[in-house]
């Protein structure tokens, strides 16, 4: 490592980001910076995807940089990004600069969550509209006396310029159909809210006992379910009158909005509404339920619920698929699980992405716990194995049918058990040998040390964080 110098004018702004995923953004601010005259420092080989120069690294935080920008996403706890962070902490208090850090949110994400390292700086927010947080920025920076020249640093804008043009030689003309995670919804044909009359705790006990999903709205609880079937929902005997019987697309659209006096509301009650039935899907499919740090539930699959834990199955295009959906990894087991969100808008769908849980003894194991392993276990796990791996789960939860069939009482809906496409005008060209696969027939990881780096020191998970529902996304 390299000492802290106090006799190098420190002049230079460091941008610290995660690789890839934040590149886009970490170039757009530093061009900004760079044309506005400060000097900032690029990285040309990380921002290539080429090997991490740390030593180039920790010398230009620790001698040279008089701000150290980062930005804040979910890509926040990366090794290379957490490592930067623990840098400028120490250069924070030997420059001493309790400023030196300024966080720049660039996600939908809680300031709660900011590395401890940042939860005492004042953040600045470039989510969603990334221009929104320049003027922040370049009036904080005049304010701690940051140097700038007149003009705009040609260097720093020539390497951005090498860095975008470097990216394009992979780009091909030449159409492409790419799969999304978003499952196409044949929604149900209405939506009803039904009354209760009487006392309060009466309506609280039947509510307690109803088997079919429903939302509660005062003295309304709001369902798929036709009224016959939902009256026969709980064990009490209760009076529920249909107050409001509302095609389902008057209903989300706004043309209806039945007790409701705005569209945010109905949005929120039929997104609630789908989750529930996602959820008794999973259940009724043996797949068990996990919670997550966000509170989110994921659906995962338990030991022997399937023959030798796998799916096989044919697409239309003749392509055969076979994927375990649990294994071994040293002495825990892994479990694929499936995360789904309810999508309104632009269309009906379910955003649904697989990630992974670890347990123990028939145990699912806390995230606090897992962080590091579920990140070791998966890095051999390129996009076809995600992809492969969720198509997978979907077709067993269509249980050989065309459509995977959500029934409330006499009323059903269905869920595509194949995703939406999106046409591209471009494609990849992807030059990259193979990459090395450490799964065998059973789903057993056996970790490859070709795909080992400093940061996999299995034996001391000490990550705080919970597992982020993002993964595999």
């Amino acid at each position: 490592m390299v000492s802290d110098s106090t006799t190098i004018a420190r002049t230079t702004l460091f941008v610290t980001h995660a690789t890839p995923d934040d590149n886009e953004f970490a170039l757009w601010l530093s061009s900004k910076l760079a044309m506005a005259g400060y000097r900032v420092w690029v990285d040309r080989r990380r921002l290539r995807g080429g090997d991490d120069a740390w030593d180039e690294i920790d010398r230009i935080l620790r001698t040279e940089a008089i701000k150290q920008l980062i930005v804040f996403t979910r890509h926040i706890t990366k090794p290379g990004v957490k490592k930067e962070l623990a840098i400028g902490d120490v250069v924070r208090k030997r420059v001493p600069d309790p400023k030196f850090m300024i966080p720049i949110r660039n996600d939908d994400i809680s300031f709660a969550d900011l590395p401890p390292e940042l939860v005492r700086d004042t953040s600045l927010d470039a989510y969603p509209n990334w221009h929104d947080c320049l003027k922040d920025l370049f009036e904080t920076l005049e304010a701690a006396g940051v140097p700038k020249a007149a003009s705009p640093d040609a260097e720093v804008l020539r390497k951005i310029v090498e860095i975008r043009e470097d990216g394009r030689r992979f780009i091909i003309d030449r159409p492409e159909t790419v799969l999304t995670n978003w499952f196409p919804i044949t929604p149900p044909p209405r939506i009803r809210y039904y009354r209760f009359d009487g006392l309060q705790e009466q309506m609280n006990a039947w509510l307690a006992e109803c088997h079919v999903p429903f939302v509660h709205v005062g003295r309304l609880a709001g369902s798929f379910a036709d009224p016959t079937s939902f009256a026969a929902a709980s064990t009490f005997e209760q009076q529920t009158p249909t107050a409001y019987d509302i095609p389902f697309l008057d209903f989300v659209s706004g043309k209806d909005l039945g007790p409701y006096a705005d569209k945010s509301s109905t949005s929120k009650d039929v997104a609630n509404l789908l989750r529930q039935h996602f959820d008794g899907l999973a259940r009724a499919r043996g797949l068990k339920p996990v919670e997550f740090a966000n509170k989110q539930i994921g659906w995962f699959f338990p030991d022997d619920l399937l023959p030798k834990n796998e799916i096989r199955f044919t697409l239309e295009n003749e392509r055969r698929i076979r994927r375990t959906m649990c294994g071994k990894f040293k002495d825990l087991r892994w479990h694929l699980c499936l995360v789904a969100k309810p999508r309104i808008w632009p269309s009906l769908t379910y955003r649904i992405h697989g990630n992974v849980v670890l347990s123990k003894g028939g145990e699912t194991l806390p995230g606090d716990k897992t962080h590091k392993r579920r990140r070791r276990l998966t890095k051999s796990w390129w996009n076809d194995v995600w992809r492969d791996r969720l198509l997978a789960a979907m077709h067993f939860l269509a249980n050989g049918n065309a459509s995977i069939l959500v029934e409330t009482g006499s009323e059903r809906f269905e869920i595509a058990p194949w995703p939406l496409t999106l046409p591209l005008s471009v494609s990849y060209e992807a030059t990259d040998p193979p990459a090395p696969s450490e799964e065998d027939e059973e789903g057993n990881i056996v970790p490859s040390a070709a795909l080992d780096d400093q940061f996999d020191d299995l034996d001391d998970d000490d990550t705080p964080e919970g597992p982020d529902p993002g993964e595999g996304e």
